[in-house]
């Protein structure tokens, strides 16, 4: 066992400084630089049984029985002895940290021990107290007291050009305009200045400038980063921030709120958002507590997981699937992002679809009456509907990348067959002469074949296409393409998140499919125009086919065909819908039942021409058209809370696979706890993130103020008010502007006002 060095006759004998020891003034960086990290918190790193940034610790004897500190007897003290030794093996701390104390801190050492060794909890950990402060301008009497204590002036007062040009750049980012700085030069008005201030706290560009701190502090970015780095969009939420900065919303209302391993990255996620708490209102460096706990700080590895515990009740996964992974987009959850304008147009097709709602009521009033005009001709169709599908005679069928696309060969049955390239995104061209009874509807049949992959409908290499867009125009002798709508639209099977309605709907990236990797039987899709085609001799008919959801996956073979009967009549395979409701129509109408009248009502609503159906079809239009300019909003991620909250563990060297204690949600001891009535939870995290109680937040961002404006926090080491930070070169004014930054309802142009008006900016 080492001898203690109690060596009283070779100390050397320390000066008596000018004024009392301050614990967390002089004694603490000492400590905490040189001593902490073998002798701190840190109960795995902590040699000889010492502890030094606990009093009642550092009071006791250590291992090796002698005592470190002995209050009033720096002779007696362990501690002093091994500062002032020449004795390489007994020298603290060690000469291999390459940390050796100067004669200044020695000497504060030992006046220290011999002033009785006080103790002081950490600065930055004790709430702030607002001293009592005379003058009108709290801040300038703090800064002269201090200049005049240090036998200080201070600095001239700049010149207006200067003047103006410094708080411009501080407040937008942008230097006045020549004509600012001569108005300005030339306004005798006493608060000229203060004139200044004020219009650029209410620039646009002033929110811009303010939100590029608070990005950088929350990680912003227009990508996902990791994995293939894909885009997203994000910008709804900096929109947001900016907007918040210009309204003055209250700080304390700002945090209201592919091959990967999933868990991993999730876990990754998780500890960087606590991290980034940590350091973004705490001004903590909480990393090194995922391993460990913390050689510095009074933050243990298990306070570290309960603070991760707040966040591993999202429902995000921490990877980039499906779509958004590499074609880029948000991954969910999701919140839709609207603003006045576009809020205002919902509100105007909402008005349009009760409009459109309140005509159809009123037209069904008739229903009656437009059912007895009707039924004599419905008999009538029904002979017609019979062979209603005509094969169209094409006088041109092309892809549009003409020798870059497919080659499309007539076979016998009169359908087209691909062969040749197979682009990532082709378009047929089909070129009919628009039949001499006109069109109603048209009909595509997608017909397998030996020489598809697969021999399957497609030419993707598993048999399968995704059909986007089906477009039709007419051209008069003449005239220009008229572009036709669409009304409806069947098919005879439909892949699952692929049905034939995403065509009518143009859904972006997807299309009508037939699951043609593993069915190869033919199908039919049926498109009904709004309107029947009815043109003079020499009309062209005009089809696109367009495959512009997944590369490769166009049409192998198909043929089109069309119908001139009423739209009413059709079905995909030929027959009648009528033929549905014709056993109906045989019975006298006062004989029938009430079901079968309400058979006969759904008929005619549905698919007869008529004032009735007009307005339902124009109710559908809008709420079509509500429905697209919904899915134009722009989106941003939020996190979303699990109904049930998943298991914390603290991680074995903060690796995702190896849990091992588990934990719940918690706060480090060493601060407040929640405040009363605050739940348990991210909301509750946030309450008291911003709690008058606690003694950090308000510090951490009127400290970077202050560095925003004069270059230098009144604590320096803005970054960290942790124990390892440097102590405040203006502790009261540091507390006065946090005390006040509060009681002003943390309002954040008032606190830059107060700093920019004050004689020392």
């Amino acid at each position: 066992m080492r001898l203690c060095l109690l060596l009283p006759l070779t100390l050397p004998l320390f000066s008596a400084a000018a004024e009392k020891i301050v614990f967390n003034r002089d004694i603490r960086p000492i400590l905490s630089d040189k001593c902490f990290h073998c002798h701190g918190p840190d109960e795995k790193e902590r040699k000889s049984g010492l502890r030094l940034d606990v009093r009642d610790a550092a009071l006791k004897p250590a291992e090796s029985g002698a005592v470190a500190i002995v209050p009033g007897t720096p002779q007696r003290s362990e501690l002093i002895a091994r500062c002032f030794t020449s004795n390489e093996d007994d020298l603290m701390p060690p000469s291999k940290m390459g940390k050796p104390l100067s004669d200044r801190e020695k000497a504060l050492l030992q006046q220290w021990v011999a002033e009785g060794a006080e103790y002081q909890g950490h600065w930055a950990f004790i709430s702030p107290v607002k001293p009592a402060i005379s003058g009108p301008n709290a801040i300038d009497s703090l800064i002269t007291a201090r200049l005049a204590k240090e036998g200080l002036k201070p600095s001239p007062e700049a010149d207006r050009a200067t003047l103006i040009r410094r708080v411009s750049l501080d407040l937008t980012g942008l230097p006045p305009t020549p004509a600012e700085v001569d108005a300005f030069e030339k306004d005798p008005e006493p608060n000229a200045y203060e004139t200044v201030v004020n219009r650029l706290l209410q620039s646009p560009h002033y929110g811009e400038r303010m939100a590029m701190q608070w990005l950088d502090f929350a990680r912003y970015a227009d990508s996902h980063g990791f994995q293939t780095d894909s885009s997203r969009s994000m910008w709804p939420w900096r929109e947001w921030v900016i907007r918040s900065f210009n309204e003055n919303k209250p700080f304390n209302e700002f945090n209201g709120e592919g091959g990967i391993i999933g868990e991993e990255w999730r876990i990754e996620n998780i500890i960087d958002r606590v991290e980034t708490t940590g350091f973004t209102w705490l001004a903590l460096s909480l990393n090194c507590c995922r391993c460990h706990d913390h050689k510095y700080d009074p933050i243990s590895q298990k306070e570290f997981y309960q603070l991760f515990s707040f966040f591993n009740n999202t429902t995000d996964r921490g990877t980039i699937t499906g779509g958004s992974n590499r074609a880029g987009g948000n991954e969910p959850p999701l919140v839709t992002v609207t603003d006045p304008a576009s809020q205002a147009r919902l509100a105007s097709i909402q008005q349009e679809i009760d409009t459109a709602k309140q005509q159809a009521a009123a037209a069904r009033k008739d229903l009656a009456k437009f059912i007895a005009n009707w039924e004599p001709e419905a008999l009538k169709n029904l002979s017609l509907a019979q062979n209603a599908w005509v094969p169209l005679q094409p006088t041109q069928v092309v892809s549009k990348l003409a020798d870059k696309g497919a080659k499309l060969t007539r076979q016998a049955d009169g359908s087209y067959l691909a062969s040749g390239p197979n682009p990532a995104n082709d378009t047929y061209i089909f070129d009919a002469p628009l039949p001499p009874n006109g069109v109603t509807a048209l009909m595509l049949e997608c017909l397998p074949d030996p020489s598809l992959p697969n021999q399957s409908l497609g030419r993707y290499s598993n048999g399968n296409f995704v059909f986007t867009d089906f477009d039709v125009f007419i051209q008069k002798p003449g005239g220009k393409p008229e572009k036709q709508t669409l009304a409806r639209v069947a098919a005879d099977y439909s892949q699952k998140g692929y049905e034939i309605d995403k065509v009518l709907k143009r859904d972006k990236g997807k299309g009508w499919a037939i699951d043609g990797n593993s069915k190869k039987d033919p199908r039919r899709a049926m498109f009904v125009l709004q309107q029947p085609l009815l043109a003079p001799q020499g009309t062209t008919l005009m089809l696109r086919l367009r495959h512009e959801a997944i590369g490769g996956h166009n049409i192998g073979r198909f043929r089109i065909s069309a119908a001139s009967t009423p739209a009413e009549t059709l079905k995909l395979d030929g027959d009648t819908q009528l033929a549905a409701v014709k056993g109906i129509l045989d019975i006298p109408a006062a004989k029938r039942t009430p079901q079968q009248k309400a058979e006969i009502e759904k008929f005619f609503t549905a698919n007869v021409d008529s004032p009735i159906k007009r307005t339902n079809d124009l109710v559908v239009a809008k709420q079509k058209s509500l429905e697209d300019a919904e899915a134009k909003l722009p989106n941003v991620m939020v996190m979303e809370e699990m109904p049930q909250p998943r298991d914390a563990f603290i991680l074995g060297r903060g690796e995702y696979d190896k849990p091992t204690v588990k934990v719940g949600m918690g706060l480090p001891a060493v601060l407040p706890p929640l405040p009363q009535g605050a739940p348990l939870n991210r909301l509750g995290l946030a309450q008291w993130l911003v709690d008058p109680a606690n003694p950090l937040t308000a510090r951490v961002w009127v400290n970077r103020a202050w560095e925003k404006f004069f270059g230098y926090g009144l604590c320096k080491t803005t970054e960290n008010l942790g124990s390892q930070a440097e102590y405040p070169v203006h502790p009261e004014l540091l507390d006065w502007l946090a005390v006040e930054f509060m009681r002003s309802g943390w309002d954040m142009k008032a606190l830059q006002k107060q700093l920019v008006m004050s004689q020392a900016y």
